[in-house]
């Protein structure tokens, strides 16, 4: 649309005024409400947001378990094969294992957890 005063051309999706002579627009031919051209989402009802944290939070508990699980056997394997060289101290051989089953556990559970609530937010049960 061109300026009325001085007839230069004014994008009015992002400028109200003329940047050559600084005239104000008075009238302005909006081109589509935002709700017609498809960029307003309907709200979710409260039924379906909670459906989607339930979803959000058994996806976590699963990604936590299957995690946990997953990392405590390649570390178990990977202890087994690599580091399983006896001490001659059963008490020191017993703290390295548990150490490594105790940071296999929890970092398998924090990966899955991670993983479990990126995938459940990334694709809702409800949009």
């Amino acid at each position: 649309m061109n300026c009325q005063s001085c007839h230069s051309r004014i994008v009015y999706l992002y400028e109200t005024n003329c940047a050559q002579c600084g005239a104000e627009a008075t009238q302005i031919d909006a081109p589509a409400t935002l709700a017609s051209i498809g960029l307003v989402q309907q709200s979710l009802t409260w039924k379906q947001r909670v459906a989607n944290l339930a979803y959000v939070l058994a996806s976590a508990g699963a990604g936590m378990v299957s995690g946990a699980v997953t990392i405590y056997f390649l570390g178990v394997i990977f202890y087994m094969t690599f580091l399983s060289a006896p001490t001659g101290n059963p008490s020191r051989d017993c703290a390295r294992g548990a150490a490594v089953a105790f940071l296999s556990i929890v970092s398998g559970a924090f990966m899955g957890t991670v993983g479990g609530t990126a995938f459940a937010i990334k694709k809702p049960v409800c949009e």
